[in-house]
């Protein structure tokens, strides 16, 4: 059957090669539309961790990286913020201030500040570099579960447990609106153009924000479990969502429509990001592996299962360098991705191609 395969004059040297890579894969082929579910996604991305940074006594819940992809922040259940360097692993501070587990971070546009949440109720803003504490936000009357920081750079959104919220202005800290919602508040995330902010809740319900007057543009729909992540695309066009119900959803904003709805994670979906290309979509599950999506398909390009408890949060680098995972099993691991993404390309026909 291989040899009808190979019909082209090659050297024998390249035939007995050419066998070789077939026969060592379940199943090879061109493949159209990148559905490669099966142990050929291997050879496509063959991707392992290049380190794993230890240091916290915790669950690790939220991590970031700098907008210079040299500055990686973690946050943990020990209440401890630490800062490393995302190209060797070093450890260069320890932020200390927060009263109880830390659950999400982020950093300023311009590298400058970390945010970080707390079940504290309280956002404290910190000099990323010294660790000094700039600012503290409070209002929130109960455990904050995810905060985000809009592209331009002046305003914080805080979702809470409280069942509100909060848009805040991020260089003096004044509350600007509060947004009540019918159940808790899991997830938020701001558009590229900073014009919106996403939401998701316990009771699986999106809501599309329009951050100018703080009134609902939109409520995209419901899955079936809490909404623990959402994500914008790099353009701004999708918007991705992980819930507890096992699944991701991809919605075309400008109708509201699923895309893709993609399966394949055995346990809750904690965590989505957006590759800064926007081809690649990462979910942290319970189910203590990472995968990696196609974009234009849906179709799942590989499963990286080296964390021993659930996946907590998922982050790209700015530059597309690496992945940065944080676990319950109290480590971050840095993934490689651009070597192994650069090994495809695709074509106008969204064809694989090695």
């Amino acid at each position: 059957m291989i040899s009808k395969l190979i019909y082209w004059k090659f050297s024998a040297v390249l035939i007995i090669a050419t066998i070789f890579i077939i026969a060592s894969l379940d199943s090879f082929r061109l493949i159209p539309q990148l559905e490669i579910l099966t142990s050929a996604s291997k050879y496509w991305l063959n991707i392992r961790s290049s380190n794993t940074l230890k240091g916290h006594s915790a669950w690790i819940y939220g991590i970031s990286v700098s907008p210079n992809s040299k500055t990686l922040a973690s946050g943990s259940y020990d209440g401890i913020i630490k800062i490393w360097d995302l190209h060797t692993g070093k450890l260069l501070h320890s932020f200390k201030g927060h009263h109880d587990a830390i659950e999400s971070l982020a950093i300023s546009p311009n590298g400058d500040i970390l945010a970080s949440s707390s079940w504290d109720n309280q956002i404290k803003l910190w000099n990323l570099k010294t660790g000094v504490l700039i600012n503290i936000f409070k209002g929130h009357t109960d455990y904050i579960k995810a905060i985000a920081i809009s592209p331009d750079g002046r305003l914080l959104a805080s979702g809470s447990l409280d069942k509100t919220i909060r848009l805040w202005d991020f260089r003096t800290g004044e509350l600007l609106y509060i947004l009540p919602n019918i159940d808790w508040v899991r997830s938020v995330a701001f558009s590229p153009d900073s014009q919106t902010i996403a939401t998701g809740s316990e009771n699986g319900m999106i809501k599309v924000w329009q951050v100018a007057e703080g009134k609902i543009l939109n409520i995209l729909g419901k899955q079936s479990g809490s909404v623990r992540s959402v994500s914008f695309s790099p353009d701004g066009q999708i918007l991705a969502s992980g819930s507890y119900d096992k699944t991701i959803k991809l919605w075309q904003l400008n109708n509201g429509k699923v895309l893709h709805t993609l399966m394949g994670h055995l346990g809750a979906v904690k965590s989505v990001a957006f590759s800064p290309n926007g081809q690649i979509l990462a979910s942290g599950s319970y189910d203590k592996t990472i995968n990696l999506w196609h974009l234009p398909t849906g179709k799942l390009l590989n499963n990286l299962a080296e964390h021993s408890k659930p996946v907590w949060s998922v982050n790209f680098s700015a530059d597309g360098q690496n992945l940065v995972s944080g676990s319950a099993d109290e480590t971050i691991k840095i993934w490689p991705m651009e070597l192994s993404i650069n090994k495809i390309y695709l074509n106008k026909n969204k064809k694989l191609y090695k």
